[in-house]
C-alpha cells in the first residue's frame, strides 16, 4: 500500500511551469509569531517537550499535502499567501495556485512556513482540544466529523500529530480520496437539478408571455366593444328625440288641421312610431346582448389575470431560488464589479435580459455579442476591445466564435474565461470569482 501511495504521489509531482518562478524568488528571513502554535505543549513521554509539538508543514506525510492544501485552505487563503511571497496569482488557474503551494511543501521555504502558521492559527482551538486525546478517540472522532463535513480542522490535527501511525494516516488519506468523489457525484446531480430548474422557468416564462398576448387581444377587444356600446347608444337617444319631436308634431297637427287629415296623419304617425320602436327596441336589445357579452370577457379577464398572477408569482419564486444559488450583497467584500464592462459573447440570446440584470446588479456594465460570424469579427473585436472581461459559455457557441474570441483577447491583452455552461449559475460563477479577483487586488 506505502508502494502505491508513493507511485500515487510521484505521479502528482509533475513538471511544474512555475518552478522556474519560484526559483528566482528571494527567501526572505522568517520570524516566529506567538499566534502561530497553540498555547498549551506538555512534554511526551521521554519528558522532550519537542517530541509532542506539532509537526510543521514540510515535515508531515507527502500524501497529506494535497489534501490539507485543498481542504483546509480556500482559495482566496491561498491567493493570499501567494501574493505576500510575491508571487502575481491574477492570471492563474485554481488548478494552477493549488499546484504551486504544494510543489513548495517538501522544504522549509517561504510559502511552506506561510502555511504552516496559517494552518495552526486556523485550527489553534482544534489543535488545543484534540491534539493529545487518545489514539482511538481521535479516530472516532474523525470519522463522526468527516461524516457531518466539518473535518477540516481536525485534519489538519492528523496530519501535524507525531504519535499517529502511518496506517492511520493513509486511512485517513483515503478516508479524504472517497470523499471527493462523493462530492463530485453530488455536484454533478445539483447542476443537472439546476439545468432542470432553468428549463422549467423558460417554459413559464413563455407561457407568461402567451397569457399576456391573451389579454392584450382581450383588452383590444373590450375597448372595441365600449366604442361600440357608446355608438348605439347616441343612435338610441336621437331616436328618442325624434320620436319626442313626432309627438310634439302630431298634436300641433291635430290642433291645425282637419280630422280627416288629422287621422291620416296620426295612422302615418303611429305606424312610423311602431316602427321607430321596434328599432329602439332592437336596438336596446342589442345593447343588452353586448353588455352580457362586455361581462363574459370581463369575467374571463379576471380569471385570466388571477392566472397570471400565479405564472408570474411561481416564475419569480424561482428566479430567486436561482439567484441566490451564488449571489452576494452589499456585505459581501465581492458585490461591486466597480463599473468594469463585462462582455457575453453567445449563450442563451433569449435570457439576455437576465444577464444584463446579473451583471448591472452587481456594479458593472453589460455588453452583449450573439457569437454570429457571419457578418465578419468587426463587430467582434469592438467589443472585445471595449471590455474589461470576456465570458464565452462553449456550450451555445460556435467553434469560430470560440477561436476568435481568444484571438482577440489575446491580441488585445483582455482577460477571457471559456464557461463549460450558459445559465444564469454559471455566468454569476464567472462574475464571483471575477469579483473576487478584484477584491484581492
Amino acid at each position: 500500500m506505502s508502494q502505491e501511495l508513493s507511485a500515487l504521489w510521484e505521479g502528482e509531482k509533475m513538471s511544474m511551469p512555475l518552478q522556474s518562478m519560484f526559483n528566482k524568488e528571494p527567501e526572505e528571513p522568517y520570524q516566529w509569531h506567538a499566534d502561530c502554535m497553540p498555547d498549551k505543549v506538555t512534554p511526551g513521554p521521554t519528558g522532550d517537550a519537542s517530541q509532542s509539538l506539532p509537526l510543521r508543514f514540510w515535515d508531515i506525510e507527502y500524501f497529506l499535502k494535497c489534501p490539507v492544501v485543498g481542504s483546509c485552505l480556500d482559495m482566496a487563503e491561498q491567493r493570499h499567501i501567494l501574493k505576500r511571497a510575491r508571487i502575481a496569482s491574477k492570471r492563474m488557474s485554481p488548478f494552477e495556485i493549488h499546484e504551486a503551494m504544494v510543489g513548495r511543501s517538501e522544504t522549509e521555504n517561504n510559502i511552506s512556513r506561510r502555511i504552516d502558521c496559517l494552518l495552526n492559527r486556523k485550527f489553534k482551538k482544534e489543535i488545543i482540544s484534540f491534539f493529545e486525546i487518545e489514539r482511538n478517540d481521535f479516530i472516532r472522532l474523525w470519522k463522526s466529523r468527516l461524516e457531518e463535513g466539518e473535518f477540516e480542522g481536525l485534519l489538519w490535527v492528523a496530519a501535524s500529530r507525531p504519535d499517529l501511525p502511518n496506517d492511520v494516516r493513509r486511512d485517513i488519506f483515503g478516508d479524504i480520496h472517497m470523499h471527493m468523489h462523493l462530492n463530485a457525484g453530488q455536484f454533478k446531480n445539483l447542476k443537472l437539478r439546476l439545468s432542470d430548474e432553468e428549463e422549467k422557468n423558460y417554459k413559464l416564462a413563455e407561457k407568461l408571455k402567451e397569457s399576456k398576448n391573451i389579454i392584450r387581444s382581450f383588452k383590444n377587444e373590450n375597448e372595441k366593444l365600449e366604442k361600440e356600446k357608446i355608438e348605439l347608444q347616441r343612435k338610441t337617444s336621437c331616436l328618442e328625440n325624434k320620436n319626442m319631436e313626432f309627438k310634439n308634431e302630431w298634436a300641433r297637427a291635430r290642433e291645425d288641421s282637419g280630422i280627416s287629415r288629422i287621422e291620416t296623419e296620426n295612422r302615418d304617425l303611429v305606424r312610423k312610431l311602431g316602427e321607430l320602436s321596434r328599432e329602439i327596441e332592437g336596438s336596446r336589445q342589442s345593447l343588452n346582448s353586448l353588455q352580457n357579452q362586455n361581462d363574459r370577457l370581463l369575467l374571463k379577464l379576471d380569471k385570466q389575470d388571477e392566472i397570471n398572477g400565479c405564472l408570474r408569482r411561481e416564475t419569480e419564486k424561482i428566479i430567486t431560488q436561482i439567484s441566490t444559488l451564488d449571489q452576494c450583497d452589499e456585505t459581501c467584500p465581492s458585490f461591486d464589479l466597480c463599473k468594469k464592462r463585462i462582455l457575453i459573447v453567445g449563450g442563451i440570446t433569449k435570457i439576455e435580459n437576465r444577464y444584463r440584470g446579473l451583471v448591472v446588479k452587481k456594479g458593472g456594465i453589460f455588453e452583449y455579442h450573439d457569437g454570429y460570424m457571419n457578418r465578419g469579427t468587426k463587430g467582434l473585436a469592438s467589443s472585445v476591445r471595449r471590455a474589461d472581461v470576456v465570458l464565452c459559455p462553449v456550450n451555445c457557441n460556435s467553434h469560430t466564435a470560440c477561436l476568435t474570441v481568444k484571438k482577440l483577447s489575446k491580441r488585445y491583452n483582455k482577460p477571457v474565461q471559456m464557461l463549460a455552461g450558459s445559465g444564469l449559475s454559471a455566468i454569476s460563477q464567472a462574475l464571483k470569482e471575477y469579483q473576487e479577483a478584484l477584491t484581492i487586488q
